[in-house]
């Protein structure tokens, strides 16, 4: 097998084996067997209820009297306080939800056998290929981005192909369903805030037919099911659009539609390749490629070694962010677009406080810069809706957004939940991303075009910041993400004065903004205010236990292996705290985090993937060797997707894939304003590889190879802008040259 297939030599019966397909837009799961083929659509635009203003109206009127509580000490009540007055009303944003289930079962005459199923990520194709009696069959599965369908099709070198298929959605909560001579769809109206409808036409050299909402193909050889999803989201007559688009698409043959496909996706994705190991069986100590991912993995628990997959895993993760927010599209969701339920964990949102974030922290450095365009076209709506509950709430010029925000780019806060429902840093922590892909890509006409967002951020906080009695430039209320500490009294409190997550955010933002305004050559009185908050902010502090504080005061914590490292965000993803910068925080910093793995964190796989990270900036490769192989063994599942600790059971969560492919990089290479470090955190069992296409900050691409954890042969090359000095650190030695 390829070392970039996910290959498998038995059949996937749940959703957690299944392998997914996407073009941004649509995306699909599908479980494989002889008998039966399950496809689970999604399209990205499908949620619960339509947009509403949920602005508290009385936040403002009570806000002084919460500051108060707070500042007295009086946690209990400032939190009780809270709840009624600061939370959304109603209090929970939409929901992600499913498109539907087409289910496909296929006759057979004689034994089966000779089963296989891959991903290719090469070509983004799921194919499945066995044989029956004296025939063989092959189904490929592909999701196209330049025909807006996902087709399914069907080879048999001597058949028959003989299928029915049928389309269904949970609770069957469908307003029509249709069945004529080769299709079969349905439509929903009520019960969803955007109206949508699915088509699968079918083709075939064999007979089409349909019997109630079943569609048969009997005797053939080869066919297509074409699939078709419009939302009123994107097509105001989406019936008519689906209809128009699947008439266009029938008129060229699978091979047509597969080539125009391959040839869009191989341009996008296949900029970055990354070997670890020398790619021959010989560096791999079971012959890793020659088994399934799911004996792999198997192994690896057991104490093989397979650098192969670690590879695989990371361009796995390159793949699910290409194939879940690429063109004009939404960005991926807590699950991309790979979801099976009407109620999904979370409602399978856009969660601010981390994990879309994350989602997005290997776009750039990963070389999928163009995947980063659906993020920055929601944070546009966010900041326009963020300005209405900024005035409404709190009274505040510039726009504000809190843990959570969905299709409608709501603003106000998520829940009835205290320690993460009162925290107004999720604009500002989105917009941090605005100045990363600038730096990245260096295009000013981006920057233009996003530089009020920054501003109209920076007039928020120029606002609701308050000083403490130490005269600090404060955050209140707030929260260190999801965390609750406990005061000398035993009292329990989430709801603070300043947070060190808070500070450093701000600090990230600050800067950035300070350098869109010289970029730019904005006013000075920009940069000036910008100036004032930040030498306002307090300083980030260590503590008894020689610690980064989480929090202004040095509290015990409720749960101290909690699943967030929020004050360590200074170290990774942002820049505020580094050896070079700050090598006694740095220290505090690597002992926060060792204290939080001793009492049993990373237990998710997002955490883990931002651990990985934070052990990479510490310069620790055999601790991001560590934690990459816990994340592979205790949180993955075996189709690669991250598993996500959820009651009843286990949910995918596509953050801890999508963060650990980030961290991957960072073992590699680091730097910003020139300066750059090859292999800083390697870990000795990749100790030989390379990697071509690199991004790096500054219009740099790099491209390397390496052999006994030492560099042997490396190239920077200029992406845009003007050759300039850069330094480059390889083997030890500090190299300048010009770029």
């Amino acid at each position: 097998m390829d070392s970039l297939s996910l290959y498998y030599d038995k059949p996937a019966y749940k959703w957690e084996e299944a392998l997914p397909v996407g073009n941004g837009r649509l995306g699909a799961m599908v479980t494989s067997g002889p008998n039966r083929d399950t496809l689970f659509l999604n399209e990205d635009s499908i949620w619960s209820g339509g947009p509403i203003d949920r602005n508290n109206p009385d936040a403002y009127k009570y806000l002084g009297e919460i500051r108060r509580l707070l500042h007295d000490g009086k946690i209990p009540e400032a939190e009780k306080l809270a709840v009624m007055a600061l939370s959304g009303t109603p209090n929970s944003e939409r929901s992600y939800q499913m498109a539907g289930v087409l289910t496909i079962d296929m006759e057979h005459s004689g034994e089966v056998h000779c089963y296989e199923r891959e991903l290719d990520l090469h070509t983004g194709c799921v194919t499945t290929s066995y044989k029956a009696g004296e025939s063989s069959y092959k189904r490929e599965l592909i999701a196209s981005r330049p025909d807006g369908v996902i087709v399914y099709h069907l080879t048999a070198d001597e058949g028959p192909i003989n299928l029915c298929c049928r389309l269904s959605r949970d609770y069957n909560n469908l307003d029509d369903e249709w069945a004529s001579q080769d299709e079969i769809g349905f439509k929903v109206v009520t019960g969803i805030g955007i109206p949508f409808a699915v088509r699968v036409k079918a083709r075939s050299d064999g007979m089409i037919s349909t019997i109630g909402d079943h569609l048969l193909i009997r005797d053939a050889k080869e066919a297509d099911l074409i699939i078709d999803i419009r939302t009123r989201f994107y097509h105001e007559d989406y019936l008519g659009e689906s209809e128009k688009n699947i008439k266009r698409v029938c008129k060229k043959s699978f091979a047509d539609i597969y080539n125009d496909h391959l040839l869009e996706y191989k341009e996008g994705f296949e900029k970055l390749s990354l070997c670890l190991g020398d790619g021959s069986d010989s560096d791999l100590t079971i012959g890793a490629r020659k088994m399934p991912v799911d004996k792999r993995l198997f192994a690896l628990k057991n104490g093989e070694s397979d650098p192969d997959l670690f590879a695989l895993y990371f361009q796995y993760g390159r793949y699910l962010l290409f194939s879940s927010s690429r063109g004009k599209c939404l960005p991926a969701n807590l699950q991309g677009i790979w979801n099976s339920s009407l109620t999904p964990p979370w409602g399978s949102k856009f969660t601010i406080n981390i994990n879309l974030e994350m989602n997005y922290w290997i776009a750039e450095s990963g070389n999928l810069s163009s995947c980063h365009e659906p993020y920055f076209e929601l944070l546009k709506r966010v900041c326009d809706n963020g300005k209405e509950t900024a005035k409404k709430m709190y009274g505040c010029r510039g726009f504000v957004a809190h843990h959570n925000t969905d299709i409608y780019a709501d603003t106000a806060p998520q829940d009835h939940y205290i320690p993460a429902s009162y925290w107004v840093m999720g604009g500002a922590f989105m917009a941090t991303h605005i100045w990363e892909h600038y730096l990245f890509t260096g295009d000013v006409e981006f920057l233009k075009e996003n530089f009020d967002v920054l501003k109209e951020c920076v007039d928020f906080f120029e606002d609701f910041l308050i000083k403490n009695d130490k005269g600090d430039l404060v955050v209140s209320p707030t929260v260190s993400p999801e965390n609750t500490y406990i005061l000398k009294s035993g009292v329990k409190g989430c709801l603070c004065e300043g947070a060190t997550m808070d500070t450093e955010i701000l600090m990230e933002l600050l800067n950035g903004y300070i350098g869109a305004c010289k970029v730019l050559s904005a006013d000075e009185t920009e940069i000036s205010r910008a100036k004032k908050i930040l030498d306002g902010l307090p300083k980030i502090q260590i503590g008894r236990f020689g610690q980064i504080m989480e929090w202004m005061d040095d509290y015990d914590e409720e749960e101290p292996g909690h699943r967030h490292i929020s004050h360590l965000y200074g170290v990774y993803p942002g820049s505020s705290i580094s050896f070079e910068k700050t090598p006694d925080l740095m220290k505090a910093a690597r002992k926060t985090l060792e204290r939080r793995l001793s009492y049993g964190g990373g237990h998710t796989g997002w955490s883990r993937a931002w651990i990985i990270g934070l052990w990479a900036h510490f310069l620790d490769g055999e601790k991001v060797y560590e934690n990459l192989k816990a994340l592979l063994t205790g949180s993955t599942f075996d189709n690669l997707m991250d598993n996500h600790p959820y009651h009843p059971s286990p949910i995918f969560q596509i953050d801890g894939n999508l963060g650990a492919a980030a961290a991957m990089l960072e073992m590699l290479v680091q730097g910003r304003d020139d300066e750059f470090v090859l292999l800083p955190a390697l870990p000795s069992m990749f100790s030989k590889g390379s990697v071509k296409g690199v991004r790096l900050r500054g219009g740099l691409e790099l491209s390397m190879e390496w052999k006994d954890m030492k560099v042997t042969d490396w190239e920077l090359k200029r992406t845009y802008g003007e050759k300039t000095l850069v330094t480059v650190n390889v083997n030890g030695k500090a190299l300048k040259m010009t770029v």
